[in-house]
């Protein structure tokens, strides 16, 4: 027994000796890093800085008065041997050890501080989670969920993992939050997607009221972001002409990503001779500068120019540049032909696809700005010739608060659609509505009318001061 408790004492007194002897060194490394530790000498090798009258007899030189030489001589002092200078040296060089202990206790203690908050975050995240579930179950009894009730879900699950985004990838919570954030993620897109489709309800009536839904693809979007959708993803029988501005798109990407001058002169070959449109001007075998040849693809909605173009770029750059731009289902893969005669060269490697919510995107790019070189593709729009569809349209809602602020238009054999931008008081929108198998004028007119409507009767897609 007292054998025991001998042994329990040692033990106890040897801890404390250990914690008592790293606490000494950590007080005396923070003392010589805060400068406040003096060198004491019974015989001071180092004269204090000041004139001879200031010394006294207890005058004690510190580190932060020695003199800075640059050579090993200039700092031995008068009388003093470089032995003594290399033992001062070799003491301080002692201390090595101690100051690594010190960084490795700092970058524990940060490790601690910074695992902390990890943990704090994947709490917060598993309380906005538990309440997400709480907000579902109780609009589940109630019957069918609400638009409130669900916009209320979607935010507590962003929110959630919001939280969970801030975990670091080396932190020892990041394996459970790499699981949670797939599981709310799981969770939350049925819930965006329903959200969506409530909110773009209006578009479903309105496509409903022309007796062909089916037909009919409608996206618009405010300038912000905030968009609504009927069929959005789905892509038309054809884009017919709105591909020309996925075209400018791609061609403002090369142009502003390899230092191209737009007052470069392009030949326009034969090969690419195809009928236009009414009143478009341009002509094989002549040479017109870049900036010209696109401008008229647009405004003129030019077939010759576009399949120039479509030369210029060529398939394989324009095919990954939408890509690396975000759009994944937009392809340009087909030059244009007009009523009879198609391009004799390089016609084709398959077929031009395009979605309502794409093109969208696009004009919505190009009227914020977005991208270099938007202004240009933004002033061909607003000189659009047609004036038939979406211009036409904005003028028969009779209603100051509206004003059209430019457009493309499409149409063939087997679609009808129009991309334009609209002003609705102060709130500026982008639009696309196409119709398959149609060429009705005045049904894209009113689909577009009633949708510019809707905003009026409504509200808009954001909240306004108005």
């Amino acid at each position: 027994m007292i054998g025991e408790s001998f042994r329990k004492h040692a033990t106890l007194r040897t801890g404390y000796s250990l914690i008592f002897g790293l606490g000494f060194a950590s007080g005396f490394l923070v003392a010589i890093a805060s400068g406040s530790l003096t060198l004491l000498s019974t015989t001071p090798k180092w004269r204090p800085l000041g004139s001879p009258e200031q010394e006294t007899a207890n005058t004690r030189p510190t580190l932060d008065r020695l003199p800075v030489r640059t050579e090993l001589e200039e700092r031995t002092a008068p009388g003093e041997s470089e032995e003594s200078t290399s033992d001062i040296v070799q003491s301080m060089g002692d201390l090595a050890p101690y100051f690594t202990l010190l960084s490795e206790t700092r970058q524990s203690r940060q490790r601690m501080e910074a695992e902390a908050v990890a943990g704090a975050n994947f709490k917060r995240a598993k309380e906005l989670a538990i309440q997400g579930i709480a907000v579902r179950d109780a609009g589940r009894e109630d019957g069918e969920e609400t638009l409130a009730e669900l916009e209320q879900q979607e935010f507590l699950w962003e929110a959630a993992l919001e939280q969970l985004a801030q975990i670091p990838e080396d932190s020892i919570f990041a394996d459970l939050a790499e699981t949670k954030t797939a599981d709310y993620t799981a969770i939350l897109t049925p819930v965006a997607e329903e959200i969506d489709r409530l909110q773009s309800a209006f578009l479903a009536a309105i496509a409903e009221e022309t007796g062909r839904p089916q037909a009919i693809r409608i996206s618009i979007c405010h300038l912000s972001g905030e968009c609504r959708d009927y069929k959005g993803d789905t892509p038309p029988a054809s884009p017919a002409s709105l591909i020309k501005l996925p075209v400018a798109v791609v061609l403002m990407h090369k142009v502003m990503n390899e230092g191209l001058d737009l007052d470069e002169s392009t030949y326009i070959d034969p090969h690419n001779w195809t009928e236009n449109a009414n009143g478009a001007k341009i002509y094989v075998k002549h040479e017109y500068p870049l900036r010209e040849v696109m401008v008229r693809m647009i405004k003129e909605s030019n077939n010759i120019a576009t399949n120039q173009l479509v030369d210029y770029l060529g398939w394989e750059y324009m095919d990954n540049t939408l890509q690396e731009l975000g759009y994944d289902q937009t392809k340009i893969r087909t030059k244009l032909i007009g009523d009879r005669t198609a391009p004799t060269r390089n016609r084709s490697v398959g077929r031009n696809v395009m979605t309502t919510n794409e093109v969208t995107e696009m004009m919505r790019q190009v009227y914020t700005f977005t991208n270099p070189g938007d202004e240009e593709i933004l002033d061909a729009l607003v000189g659009q010739y047609d004036w038939d569809f979406g211009y036409l349209a904005v003028k028969q809602v009779k209603n100051k608060r509206i004003a059209w602020i430019g457009e493309k238009t499409g149409q063939n054999s087997k679609v009808i659609g129009s991309s334009l931008a609209v002003k609705i008081d102060d709130e500026r929108y982008v639009m696309t509505v196409t119709i398959d198998r149609s060429g009705n004028q005045r049904m894209l007119r009113r689909v577009i009318g009633d949708v510019i409507q809707s905003i009026l009767d409504d509200g808009h897609l954001v909240k306004t001061s108005r």
